[in-house]
């Protein structure tokens, strides 16, 4: 679906007023609204879109971004990640770091597109 033109997609902080339906959104990728600054994307009065980062100078952490099926690929998960950039910056973090699963190519494209580089390989054990 594309979107209506002249409609404009906005972000801002989410309120505890609209937690739910973000609360909603985030648990399709498993994280909530504590787990960090919650950013949301509206396009009039829509969600379309959350990103949930953790700011702990001089790194920052983007815990999740998830944009919904019907808007994907119109630039809302960019707006945010930008936005987030933004914010990192005026906190006083020099780097903005995500964790994507080896498997996910789709995700690594969007973040390699967006500047990120791939800097490590985390190694893991299941106990």
């Amino acid at each position: 679906m594309r979107p209506k033109r002249g409609a404009q997609t906005t972000v801002a902080e989410s309120s505890p007023s609209r937690w739910s339906r973000v609360e909603a959104l985030l648990a399709l990728v498993g994280v909530g609204v504590a787990d960090g600054l919650v950013l949301v994307a509206h396009r009039e009065e829509e969600l379309v879109g959350a990103a949930v980062v953790r700011l702990h100078p001089p790194d920052a952490e983007l815990v999740a971004l998830v944009t919904e099926p019907n808007h994907r690929h119109q630039g809302v998960g960019r707006l945010l990640v930008r936005e987030l950039e933004r914010r990192a910056r005026i906190a006083g973090c020099t780097r903005l770091r995500v964790r994507l699963p080896r498997r996910d190519d789709a995700a690594h494209s969007f973040f390699a597109r967006m500047g990120f580089e791939d800097t490590h390989v985390a190694f893991d054990r299941a106990l």
